[in-house]
C-alpha cells in the first residue's frame, strides 16, 4: 500500500528540517570553532592541495560538518521511522507498532554497523525487560538500512545470540514497520526529491550557504594567517601554539 498523503508530507518535513538545521549550523560558525590543527593541516598540505587559505577553509568547514552529519541524519531516520508508530512504547524501545493483536518494542538505529559491543548489550537488555513488562509482547532491534549481510558481528553476537532480541534491517525493516513491501523505495525518493528542492528561508540552497560561509570564513583567516606561503604556516603554527 503506497505512502498516504500525510505520511508522505510528515517525512518530508523530516528531511527538510534535516537540511534546515544543516543550513543553521554552517551559517553559526566562526573561525574560532574550526579547530585548526597545525600540524594536522601542514602534514596533509601536500596531499590534499592546502596551500592557501580558501583550500584549508574549504577543507575545515567540510570536516567538521561531515562529523555531525552522519548521527544527525541517523536521528532523521529514525524520526521517518517513528511516522509509522503508535507511540514510543516504554523504556528501551523507540517505538511501539502492533500487528495482529502483537505489540512490537522496537529499538531503532539507522544502519548495520553503528553500536560497540556495550551499547549492543545494554540495547538487549533494555528490550527483554520491555518485553518482561508487556506479556506477550516481542522485542526488536531495527536498522532503516543495510543488508542482512552487512549487519555487524556485534548485533548478531550481543544483540541477537547473547541478547535474544531479533533484528531486521533495511528493506525488511521498513516493511515490517510500514506493511508495505516497497516503503523504503518510497522514502528513498522522497530524500531525492527534498534534496534536489531544498531551499532555506532565504532562498539559499545547503551548497550556496556553504560557499557563502567559506567565503567568510576564508576573509577571517587571512586576517589572522595570510594567504599562502611560509609566512602563512609560520602564522598558523605561532597562533595555535
Amino acid at each position: 500500500m503506497p505512502l498516504d498523503a500525510e505520511r508522505r508530507e510528515q517525512i518530508r518535513q523530516i528531511f527538510e528540517k534535516f537540511l534546515l538545521d544543516r543550513v543553521k549550523t554552517i551559517r553559526r560558525l566562526r573561525i574560532g570553532d574550526l579547530n585548526i590543527n597545525p600540524f594536522l593541516i601542514r602534514v596533509l598540505a601536500q596531499e590534499l592541495n592546502l596551500n592557501n587559505s580558501n583550500a584549508i577553509v574549504r577543507w575545515l568547514v567540510n570536516q567538521r560538518l561531515e562529523r555531525g552529519i552522519v548521527t544527525s541524519f541517523g536521528i532523521a531516520l529514525q524520526n521517518a521511522a517513528q511516522v509509522f508508530s503508535e507511540g514510543t512504547g516504554v523504556e528501551g524501545a523507540d517505538v511501539l507498532k502492533t500487528k495482529e493483536g502483537t505489540h512490537y518494542h522496537i529499538q531503532i538505529k539507522s544502519g548495520p554497523n553503528t553500536i560497540p559491543k556495550d551499547l549492543g548489550v545494554r540495547i538487549a537488555q533494555l528490550l527483554r525487560s520491555a518485553q518482561r513488562r508487556n506479556l506477550g509482547s516481542v522485542a526488536l532491534y531495527g536498522m532503516c538500512y543495510g543488508s542482512r549481510e552487512q549487519v555487524s558481528s556485534i548485533v548478531r553476537k550481543y544483540v541477537y545470540d547473547e541478547g535474544g532480541v531479533n533484528w531486521l534491517s533495511g528493506r525488511e525493516f521498513w516493511e515490517f514497520i510500514s506493511d508495505d513491501p516497497h516503503c523504503i523505495d518510497e522514502i528513498y525518493q522522497i530524500a531525492a526529491e527534498v534534496g534536489e528542492s531544498f531551499k532555506g528561508p532565504d532562498g539559499q540552497s545547503l551548497s550556496q550557504a556553504l560557499e557563502s560561509k567559506i567565503e567568510e570564513l576564508t576573509a577571517q583567516f587571512e586576517a589572522l594567517y595570510g594567504k599562502s606561503g611560509d609566512a602563512m604556516w609560520d602564522s598558523l603554527l605561532e597562533y595555535n601554539s
